[in-house]
């Protein structure tokens, strides 16, 4: 059906209810095999650094396809694009399941990472189908998904796994998608689309090379350290980052629109976006690595999957509590100051976690301060950027966050492959691999505060001095 006036009531509650249900799904998939990468290597023949790309193909793929499918959505309809973003998440879920050789995983994996653009696709369907009344709180509840999803994707793949083979993992996300994707084709509405632009395909391209290259190289320093190849492929990646951003400048309909960054609210809560996802993922790492490590000096709890499940859980309910909370101090203290708060916390948060390595309580509890700081954080987000980007591109803008988030992501997971290959001791990771996850974890939630200082700061001396009337536009010859 398609709609044209705000929806409120039972009918606009049960559209958020769709939306943050594809919402939670799609970021189930990004962490569901986070407790399975130490076991990968066993199951396909492949090494550490090579298991860590299972997930890494993932947030690099949600990179490309958040921006993709925000486009997408502006120019032929936000609901058919998160029906098809569910779709294919069924599918390279199945893809996964099938899988036998690592090839054939990542194909899986990116095609299930694609799906990461829902979130911004929902947000933007939010603030055009809801009423202005509830926006607020849809857009807490629909960005607090990312948490939720996040933080049940570890417990569940801990139960699975106790009576299921790890296919399970994967049959069970392709089987929610396909569900998913039902409800959002028969109880979303369709809203007519506003937007006729073209799509960016050379930035796009581009761009997508310029991480990889970044990225492969850096995925070997841990074993091969610095090589030519590598210094090469970073220069070259340097040199196409300076032809991307004089081509994204000039061009109509760029894939990144990089005229916003003239917007400090909005290039300030993409730098922290970055940050906290990387953040966020090394805490996540370090979780699955600290329970599954054989106890040793004071390091490990020589668990299971289903242990770093157990020791998951709090921080999945904490993931769950923090939205509301976010949004219910955002409404009356500030976005801004609330994206700026849980950046600080998500920093002292990680570097509470470096202290006590071998006991499941103190583990748990740091990872619940941890994730449910980040939550806190990406939960307030999105009113942050819905207040300073245009109705237009409220779906590029998200999409665009999201990406930076998936970026901050996909790189920890390189650094973490790099960190448990430097470090690690007699095969197993050592207390120095963790020292570095939390720490370069705290460094990021420090970094993500400090980037929304600087703008925060002079908004205030803009309130507080009375501006001069603006001068008139000049039209351009």
């Amino acid at each position: 059906m398609t709609v044209t006036t705000p929806l409120s009531g039972w009918r606009g509650r049960i559209i958020l209810a769709t939306l943050a249900l594809a919402g939670v799904v799609a970021a189930l998939v990004q962490t569901l095999v986070l407790p399975l990468l130490p076991l990968f290597p066993q199951w396909l023949g492949i090494s550490v650094a090579d298991a860590q790309w299972i997930a890494t193909s993932t947030m690099l793929a949600g990179a490309i396809g958040a921006p993709l499918f925000g486009w997408l959505g502006d120019r032929f309809g936000l609901a058919r694009m998160i029906v098809l973003s569910l779709l294919l998440l069924s599918v390279g879920s199945v893809v996964a399941a099938l899988a036998d050789t690592l090839s054939v995983m990542l194909i899986g994996r990116v095609l299930q990472g694609l799906s990461a653009g829902i979130v911004g696709l929902a947000l933007a369907l939010a603030r055009t189908t809801l009423s202005p009344g509830a926006l607020p709180w849809a857009v807490g509840v629909v960005s607090g998904t990312l948490g939720v999803g996040t933080g049940l994707g570890v417990p569940l793949a801990g139960l699975l796994l106790e009576t299921l083979p790890w296919q399970s993992v994967f049959w069970i996300a392709a089987a929610l998608g396909a569900v998913s994707a039902a409800l959002v084709a028969l109880l979303v509405p369709h809203r007519p689309s506003r937007s006729a632009k073209k799509f960016d395909i050379a930035g796009a391209v581009v761009f997508s090379g310029i991480l990889l290259a970044i990225l492969i190289p850096l995925s070997t320093l841990g074993t091969a350290g610095v090589t030519a190849g590598g210094v090469v492929s970073w220069a070259v990646a340097a040199a196409a980052s300076v032809w991307w951003v004089r081509h994204e400048l000039r061009t109509a309909s760029p894939f990144v629109d990089v005229r916003f960054a003239r917007r400090r609210p909005i290039v300030s809560s993409h730098v922290s976006a970055l940050l906290i996802g990387a953040a966020f993922f090394l805490s996540f790492t370090g979780t699955v690595y600290v329970v599954q490590t054989p106890t040793v000096d004071g390091v490990g709890l020589g668990g299971s999957v289903l242990m770093t499940g157990i020791v998951q859980t709090p921080a999945s309910l904490a993931s769950i509590a923090a939205a509301p909370l976010a949004t219910f101090i955002a409404t009356r203290w500030g976005a801004r100051r609330t994206v700026t708060a849980g950046a600080f916390a998500v920093a002292i948060a990680s570097l509470v976690r470096l202290p006590v390595l071998d006991d499941p309580v103190v583990v748990a509890v740091c990872a619940l301060l941890v994730s449910g700081s980040a939550s806190f954080t990406f939960a307030a987000m999105p009113l942050v950027l819905m207040d300073a980007a245009p109705v237009h591109a409220t779906g590029t803008v998200n999409g665009l966050n999201i990406m930076m988030r998936q970026i901050g992501s996909a790189s920890a997971g390189v650094i973490g492959a790099v960190v448990l290959a430097a470090t690690a001791d007699a095969a197993a990771p050592s207390r120095d691999t963790f020292t570095w996850l939390f720490g370069l974890g705290a460094v990021c939630g420090l970094l993500a505060g400090i980037a929304l200082l600087p703008w925060r700061r002079r908004a205030q001396r803009l309130i507080s001095t009375p501006s001069p009337s603006p001068a008139p536009e000049r039209t351009p010859r």
